[in-house]
């Protein structure tokens, strides 16, 4: 299984960092040239439609517009190394009726056809480095398995599932094993899982990969990870009034950022020290789902998550 750490244009430079490095990228405006501030690029790269952002915006777009901008964005990597493209669909975000959640559905596999059109047309699915990815759309087994059924017949081979946001972990592991079933655990990807249990069982189960902004997230809320145990600190002198534990001086870490100043962590007056934050989130977010990843994991148990 692997990690993709989802990235914007604003966010550190992981790749700058670590050595093995996937990251997912949503073709939303700032990031037309995002790829362009690398000095060393990403190992692999996923390239989603940026749906999610086009719908909270309230912003038109056209299935040709973005997948023009997917291209433009994969262009300085196209023959250096694996990109995924994902296909242009309608997320269920803030769709409650049954209508409405129908014609989300139905959208997304109206853009899958179109999709696949403009990809043959372009001929980018005879690069080998380039993988298409059909986002199955859902909100129940029959729909999920409908999407899935007139997804291959469109021609897809490797599957995303979206709209997980907003589920609880039991949901979000029904319907994630539902499509692991329905196409295979080796051939699914799962949008935007970060909860430790759920990335254990997608490890046991064999999931192909999945992809989090949470390392960077919680630095932006003035947050700290640490691993062995995994656990989160708020920032003491931050002001913000919750719950958890706080932390006022760094903890001992091996990270490339504390070892060279760790009280940077602690520094709230800059968007640098919340970078850096970030890549201290990712080294203990990546530390403690490391024995998730391998390839040795042993992918015929299946986890209490599963069975709950």
């Amino acid at each position: 299984m692997e990690f993709y750490v989802s990235w914007s244009h604003s966010d550190a430079l992981y790749c700058e960092y670590f050595n093995n490095c996937p990251i997912l990228i949503s073709a939303v405006p700032d990031n037309k040239n995002a790829l362009r501030k690398f000095k060393k690029l990403p190992s692999k790269l996923m390239i989603d439609s940026g749906a999610i952002y086009y719908v909270r915006k309230g912003l038109h777009y056209t299935v040709k517009e973005i997948f023009e901008r997917q291209l433009f964005i994969a262009m300085p990597l196209l023959s250096t190394c694996p990109i995924t493209f994902v296909h242009v669909d309608e997320p269920l975000l803030n769709k409650v009726t049954l209508a409405e959640r129908y014609g989300a559905f139905e959208k997304t596999l109206i853009n899958a056809y179109e999709y696949m059109n403009l990809v043959r047309k372009q001929k980018i699915d005879t690069n080998s480095n380039v993988t298409i990815l059909g986002v199955i759309q859902g909100y129940d087994f029959p729909s999920i398995q409908f999407s899935i059924f007139e997804l291959k017949k469109l021609g897809y081979h490797k599957f995303g599932l979206g709209s997980l946001l907003g589920r609880n972990m039991s949901e979000q592991m029904q319907f994630i094993s539902w499509a692991a079933e329905l196409v295979g655990a080796g051939n699914l990807h799962v949008f935007g899982v970060t909860g430790i249990p759920q990335i254990q069982a997608m490890g046991h189960i064999g999931i192909s990969s999945f992809d989090s902004s949470r390392p960077t997230k919680v630095a932006v809320y003035h947050q700290i990870f640490y691993s062995n145990p995994f656990r989160t600190y708020l920032i003491k002198h931050s002001g913000i009034d919750r719950g958890g534990q706080k932390i006022s001086t760094p903890l001992h870490c091996e990270c490339p950022v504390c070892e060279e100043n760790a009280l940077d962590l602690m520094n709230l007056t800059h968007q640098k020290y919340t970078k850096l934050r970030s890549i201290h989130n990712y080294y203990h977010f990546l530390k403690t789902i490391q024995p998730f990843l391998r390839k040795e994991y042993d992918v015929n148990v299946v986890s209490n998550v599963l069975r709950s």
